[in-house]
Order: C-alpha cells, then sequence, then structure tokens
C-alpha cells in the first residue's frame, strides 16, 4: 500500500477503554450555554459547552447539586441538575398516543386527536395539516390561552421547524442560508424557532378534546389530561414524534442507523468512483447536500455519501457545529461548506462530539458493521490521522471485517482487510448514537 498524500487528515484522538455503547438511559440538557466541568462546582475547569436537548448519560447519582455524566464521545464530567432532565414526552401518531416518560419508563399515557387529513405525513411546508415527526422540546408554555376555542384548557408549542426541515426548506429555496442559520442557532439555544417560514408554525401539544380528529396539525389532549400532563412539565422538554410504534422501536434499536450507513457504504461498491487529484480539491458544491462528481471521491466523500442514506447531511452537520463551537476545531481555518466535511480532521472532531467512541486497540474485536474507524497510513503531515472507513459486514481470512474505503490517488472505492494489522494503524473508532442526536 502506497503512502501518498491525502485530503484525509484530522488532529489527536483521545481513547477510551470501553467498546462504544449505546446510552443506557435518556438524559438531556436543558438550557443555553450549559457547561460541563472536570469538577462538580460552578468554578470547575471548562470541558465543553453543550447545547440544549442533547443527551448524556448519568454515571454516578447526584450530589449537591451535581451530576456526573459522560456526552457522546465518552467525555466524563459534571452538570448542573437544574440543567438535566430525564422526563419527555413521546408521541405515537398511528396509535394516537401521547406517553410521559421518566427514562424508560411510561408514567402517563394520554388519548391523542391530530389532522383528521394527513396525520401520518411528515409535516414539510404551510397548510399541509400534517404533525412534524422527528425531536423537539417545549418552546413555549401557556398556562391561560387566549383563544379556548382552539387550544382548550392549556397550550405549549413545540420547536417546530426543527433544525432537519430547516435543512429542507432551504434546499427548497423556501427561505435564505441567514434565515436557515438563525434556526439552527434558535434549536442549538433552546430558543422558539422562527414562525414565519412557509414552513408552517405553531405547531402545538393544546386541550380542546381527543374523542376524534380535528386540529391543523397539532396534537389535541382532552383538557383534563393537558392540565395534568402540563403541570409535569417544564419549558425545554424533549418531545419525540413517531409516525408510529413500530418505528419508535426501530429507530431505538442499537443498529437502526449502521445498517442504513452499511447499505449506502456497500452501494457505492456497485459504482465504485475513483480517488483523483480533482476529489482532493475544493470544487463548489451545493448547500445542504452537496457533492462533487460522483465519479469521483476522496476517503471522506464515501462516509459523507453512505450516511446520507440515513437522512444524515455531514457536510450541514460539520459545517454547522464548526460555527457554533469553534472551539472544538482547529484554529485560524474559517468555516467553508464546500470543504468542512470532506477533512476527516473536521469529520473527528465532529465525531468526538456527537459519536460513541471505542477504543482503537479493541477495534478488531468490537468493530460493528456500519461503525467508522479511522486510520494513521504515515503521511508525514503533522499528525497521525488521515485516513477513514466504513466497518463493512464481510471478513476477511483472519476473521476480522474489511473496511469500506478508498485507499488512495488512482484507487478505485472498495472494500479491504484494513483492521487488526501492523499497517495502517487503527486511531479511531465510532458508533452512531440515535438517529434524533443527529437532526
Amino acid at each position: 500500500m502506497r503512502r501518498l498524500l491525502r485530503l484525509c487528515s484530522l488532529s489527536v484522538l483521545g481513547m477510551i477503554s470501553a467498546p462504544p455503547r449505546l446510552a443506557s438511559a435518556y438524559h438531556y440538557v436543558i438550557g443555553n450555554d450549559v457547561v460541563l466541568r472536570a469538577r462538580p462546582r460552578a468554578d470547575g475547569e471548562l470541558l465543553r459547552r453543550l447545547d440544549h436537548n442533547e443527551t448524556v448519560v448519568p454515571r454516578a447519582a447526584p450530589a449537591s447539586g451535581w451530576q456526573k455524566v459522560s456526552v457522546l464521545g465518552g467525555q466524563v464530567g459534571y452538570l448542573p441538575t437544574r440543567a438535566l432532565s430525564n422526563v419527555w414526552i413521546r408521541v405515537l401518531k398511528k396509535q394516537r398516543r401521547l406517553q410521559l416518560l421518566h427514562d424508560k419508563r411510561v408514567i402517563k399515557d394520554y388519548r391523542l386527536a391530530l389532522s383528521p387529513g394527513n396525520a401520518l405525513g411528515d409535516k414539510r411546508q404551510l397548510g399541509d395539516n400534517r404533525t412534524p415527526e422527528g425531536r423537539f422540546y417545549l418552546a413555549e408554555m401557556i398556562r391561560h390561552p387566549e383563544n379556548r376555542a382552539r387550544y382548550g384548557a392549556r397550550s405549549m408549542r413545540i420547536s417546530y421547524p426543527s433544525i432537519r426541515h430547516a435543512r429542507d426548506g432551504l434546499a427548497r429555496r423556501l427561505f435564505d442560508y441567514r434565515r436557515y442559520l438563525a434556526i439552527v442557532k434558535a434549536i442549538r439555544q433552546g430558543r422558539l424557532p422562527d414562525q414565519r417560514t412557509k414552513l408552517g408554525s405553531s405547531i402545538r401539544i393544546h386541550g380542546g378534546g381527543s374523542r376524534s380528529d380535528w386540529t391543523a396539525g397539532c396534537m389535541a389532549l382532552d383538557d383534563a389530561d393537558i392540565r395534568d400532563l402540563y403541570d409535569r412539565v417544564r419549558h425545554g422538554t424533549r418531545v419525540e414524534i413517531y409516525r408510529s410504534r413500530r418505528q419508535a422501536e426501530t429507530l431505538a434499536a442499537p443498529d437502526a442507523l449502521a445498517a442504513g450507513v452499511l447499505a449506502g457504504a456497500r452501494a457505492q461498491l456497485k459504482a465504485p468512483a475513483r480517488y483523483t487529484r480533482y476529489a482532493m480539491g475544493a470544487p463548489s458544491i451545493a448547500y445542504p447536500n452537496g457533492d462533487i462528481r460522483r465519479s469521483d471521491a476522496v476517503c471522506s466523500d464515501i462516509i459523507v455519501r453512505a450516511v446520507r442514506r440515513v437522512g444524515i447531511d455531514l457536510q450541514a452537520a460539520v459545517h454547522e457545529d464548526r460555527l457554533l463551537h469553534p472551539e472544538r476545531y482547529r484554529r485560524g481555518e474559517r468555516p467553508n461548506s464546500r470543504i468542512d466535511h470532506r477533512r476527516v480532521r473536521n469529520l473527528h472532531r465532529y465525531l468526538l462530539a456527537h459519536a460513541l467512541r471505542g477504543d482503537p486497540r479493541q477495534t478488531a474485536k468490537t468493530a460493528r458493521p456500519g461503525d467508522l474507524v479511522l486510520f494513521d497510513t504515515g503521511i508525514q503531515n503533522g499528525t497521525p490521522f488521515d485516513h477513514i472507513g466504513i466497518v463493512d459486514d464481510q471478513r476477511g481470512a483472519d476473521g476480522v471485517y474489511r473496511v469500506v474505503n478508498i485507499w488512495t490517488v488512482g484507487h478505485r472505492t472498495s472494500s479491504m482487510a484494513l483492521v487488526g494489522r501492523s499497517y495502517p494503524t487503527v486511531v479511531g473508532h465510532f458508533r452512531w448514537g440515535h438517529p434524533f442526536d443527529y437532526h
């Protein structure tokens, strides 16, 4: 294997001893500018700034107003207990149920009314009378709605449009990039996003009755139930809306994303791209969902294309993470939506904050199909991190999973035996979380 210069390079990766695993409980951050600290005190060393509604995993019982947690990526620290919650709302549209959960345990189950015409479709625009699907939060609490005939005894507006819906609106040119970025910032900070776009607005959980469908996209409960629910939640409470119970169970499975990512990787083996000098540049591409010529690629393009199969646009995700959290990325580089996601060092920094991380020394034993693996190929470019691939479901002669990747200039996309060998060296191993963690 030749050690040729690549576009794919990134910075130092820390290690943890345990293989990647999914969160065992539902805890999430409530509030803007919440800080993970090294010690359980307000002046403890700042480890990381967290977004509103970001998932964390408790590591010990709370004590003295602080909770020890780990974030996606494995970093461990302390958060104020007031900035955490494990109470959340789940909506199952097909079953017409709204459930209140504590961790994974249902503590209240309410009957729900939706739109009589388009209840099971995901919302895309103003006037389609659909209830949006995905992860949201309660962005506005109204104890005494002005329009009691419409909203009943209580009203709680959710954070629609989500970032995913806003990206779709930007791609369809329903508004400009500046307006889109304002929505992204509002969501990350736990505020009510723009309610004046062509995507529609004012999606609420409210009263007024649930005996039959009657809303224009909102979620209606009986007045007694909305009063009960209102008193059990707070501003910022997580809301997850699913098309059906089956979809909720499917997305909660450990391999919910991995199977789709693997399918996206293997699809590229049928029409393999070539690693070219053109691909090593920074051609002008669209935003979001931009791509260079499909016939060309560097190693990061294989990842970006595979992940889009499951509805995750790493171009937008990495670029926006750089804009909102510049401290996570290399200093001195200005964000550039054409190339941010195509540099492995940026993918690495993104994955450190948004994926589950394992010990690269154990990857040959712990890798599962659909995982991402990073390598040191010996390039002298100031960092040992310069290549990335997707764990295949095919094994080599040694019984270790192969890796779908594109190796270097002149090569095509292929499945190669790269893990468990003296060269290249595995330096990073990541696994996907819940699909909604990337919306």
